[in-house]
């Protein structure tokens, strides 16, 4: 039996091509975001209870699993115990065994998931596209804009990467994008700050020179507190809480 799934944005094109196909059984979350999947009550756990050994699971693309490799294997792992094949509409028909391969070796040559040097990995440029806040797509777009608040609340970029199931790179990119606004910003501030610094040591000191160096030293002293401040947040490793001895 071929069981479709939808999920997403582009949810009318990915219905028209599953009853292309054709499935004989439709399951859709709507347009609920990725989190969707994993919830008890959502129709993707419904698909997977029905199902029985044998079955084909079809889908019009991965990007509705998942956009992470890690994701992507530990899915193939899901379908292989409950012995379902699959098939994906806009690729090449392949086996289970044959997609963990493509995403094993994704995997290790497209990302490089090292526990500091992050940059290492090369971000796809349709990644690039997809994902930013002048995106084509709504769900892209509203994808970008909780990346940031993410860590915006100061969590990690891996942690970015994987509660939002995007690539490590793009997580990444995001946060370097988040840090040149931020920066952006203090340059600003720094610059009223140094207008106001000079109208007022105006008020007290008749040299220039003298109200140019109030203001020079302001300055530095913002943005000494400023960095000081990003980097030891960035550097800081988090807190381990201590295991009470069972008795």
């Amino acid at each position: 039996m071929n069981l479709g799934y939808a999920r997403g944005y582009q949810l009318t094109q990915q219905l028209d091509m599953l009853e292309d196909y054709p499935v004989d059984e439709l399951f859709s979350d709507g347009a609920q975001e990725v989190e969707a999947l994993h919830s008890p009550t959502s129709e993707f756990q419904a698909l997977m209870n029905f199902a029985q050994p044998g079955d084909r699971l079809v889908i019009a693309s991965w990007e509705i699993v998942s956009r992470d490799y890690l994701q992507l294997l530990a899915c193939l792992d899901q379908l292989e115990t409950r012995e379902l094949t699959l098939d994906v509409l806009n690729l090449p028909q392949l086996t289970i065994e044959e997609w963990r391969q493509v995403f094993r070796w994704s995997l290790r040559n497209d990302r490089l998931l090292h526990p500091v040097l992050v940059k290492a990995g090369k971000e796809r440029d349709r990644s690039k596209d997809a994902y930013s806040l002048f995106s084509k797509e709504p769900e892209a777009r509203k994808l970008y804009r909780e990346m940031i608040w993410l860590l915006v609340e100061k969590n990690s970029v891996r942690q970015v990467a994987q509660q939002k199931r995007v690539p490590i790179e793009t997580a990444y990119r995001v946060q370097q994008e988040l840090k040149q606004v931020q920066l952006a910003i203090i340059l600003v501030i720094c610059f009223l700050l140094a207008i106001f610094s000079i109208k007022l040591a105006e008020s007290y000191f008749d040299q220039l020179w003298i109200q140019v160096a109030i203001c020079v030293v302001v300055t530095l002293v913002i943005l000494w507190n400023v960095l000081i401040d990003t980097e030891e947040t960035e550097t800081k490793p988090p807190i381990k809480e201590k295991k009470t001895p069972k008795i």
